[in-house]
């Protein structure tokens, strides 16, 4: 059923094909979403691990010791790079 009248000639009709374009593409928009969400919570993720590594940097030397860390261990960890697991 369509909402446009049938006697208005400015919308063509539509070929069956149309209909399942138009149902693939609803279909992938929340696996997009979802790849996207993914995404950004592999960058938050790996945010948050940059951040705590360069908070070793501001610990002190009993609090290192505390965990376990020296201070060259501290700066060769914060050293390294966002992608480093």
């Amino acid at each position: 059923m369509s909402v446009v009248p049938e006697s208005d000639t400015r919308i063509a009709s539509l070929p069956s094909g149309v209909q399942s374009i138009q149902y693939r593409v609803s279909r992938e928009l929340p696996f997009g979403r979802a790849v996207l969400q993914s995404a950004w919570r592999w960058l938050l993720y790996r945010h948050e691990k940059r951040q705590s590594r360069r908070a070793l940097l501001d610990l002190t030397d009993d609090a290192l010791l505390d965990i376990g860390v020296t201070r060259a261990d501290a700066r060769k960890e914060a050293g390294k790079s966002f992608f480093w697991d």
